[in-house]
């Protein structure tokens, strides 16, 4: 007999996009509440479940309810967990125990898988009393947004992306010949159908963009800074204000986000980073591009 799914209780925190989920603490919830949380987080764009006191280990099962945790080989990983990526500006014995400034520019993750899918979960561990905003833009609402000429326009082109690109440009690490050769290019719609609603949606960055397909260099990246600033505009934005405690669910596919500054000299940050494919699209990932990192 199939277990009866609970409504669990929620609210809005931006109309249509983001939504909070109240009265439930993840590690004591009964199977059926936690089933109920897995089909909202497949509902819903973005998701908060607030007050929660969560292992390394509750965070990676937690995390695993959603989709494949991919590892995290390069940025901040968990000594013990490499599911996890620290995102902290926190010093233990003098070195840093994770990546104190990632994601500050607006982007999407997961563009450079051929398979399409990735959900983001963030848990707030120790978070500053101001600043450290995360910042999440509605994709489908800003195309929505656009007249329909221009929309019709832009669902003709794609995007060049490449993981090796988006390394170089940052300096994350000198990649070898044979790296190089792995992260080949991947093309994408600039305009794709969102795995939440099925609304068509924006599906752009900055970081692994290498071009627009038929366009030069200056004329895509025109563009592509066009389509993002228009994006993030305010009406399109959910600014989550962090509490320790906060777990924030994403869906990369119709939706951008980034990380706002804070006082590093004055307050610690730490907070624990997953990426999980959704199970259909790891079926259908070859062991070489699951073992990229992904942006």
């Amino acid at each position: 007999m199939a277990a009866v799914i609970p409504d669990l209780k929620t609210q809005w925190l931006k109309d249509g996009f983001a939504v909070e989920i109240l009265d439930l603490d993840l590690p004591t919830a009964s199977e059926e509440e936690l089933l109920a949380f897995d089909e909202l987080c497949r509902r819903y764009a973005v998701v908060v479940v607030r007050g929660q006191n969560l292992s390394p280990k509750q965070v990676v099962d937690v995390s695993s309810r959603l989709g494949r945790v991919s590892p995290q080989n390069y940025t901040g990983p968990h000594p013990d967990f490499p599911g996890i990526s620290i995102l902290s500006n926190k010093m233990v014995d003098g070195k840093l125990i994770g990546v104190r400034d990632a994601g500050r520019n607006w982007h999407t993750d997961g563009t450079t898988y051929q398979t399409l899918g990735l959900r983001t979960m963030l848990y707030g561990v120790e978070c500053p009393p101001e600043g450290s905003d995360t910042l999440l833009a509605d994709a489908a609402a800003a195309f929505d947004a656009l007249p329909e000429e221009r929309q019709a326009e832009l669902e003709k082109l794609s995007i060049v992306h490449n993981r090796a690109h988006l390394i170089q440009k940052y300096s994350r690490s000198v990649l070898s010949p044979e790296e190089m050769a792995e992260m080949q290019d991947v093309i994408h719609p600039i305009v794709v159908k969102s795995d939440v609603d099925g609304r068509k949606s924006f599906f752009i960055t900055n970081g692994s963009t290498k071009r627009v397909e038929g366009m030069e260099e200056e004329e895509s990246w025109a563009l592509v800074n066009e389509l993002m600033e228009h994006c993030t505009q305010p009406q399109f934005v959910y600014a989550h204000k962090w509490r320790a405690g906060d777990c924030l669910i994403w869906n990369d596919v119709g939706t951008l986000h980034r990380a706002t500054p804070y006082d590093e000299e004055k307050y610690i940050r730490l907070v624990y980073r997953t990426w999980m494919r959704p199970f259909a699209a790891a079926a259908v990932t070859s062991d070489v591009e699951a073992a990229l990192q992904h942006h």
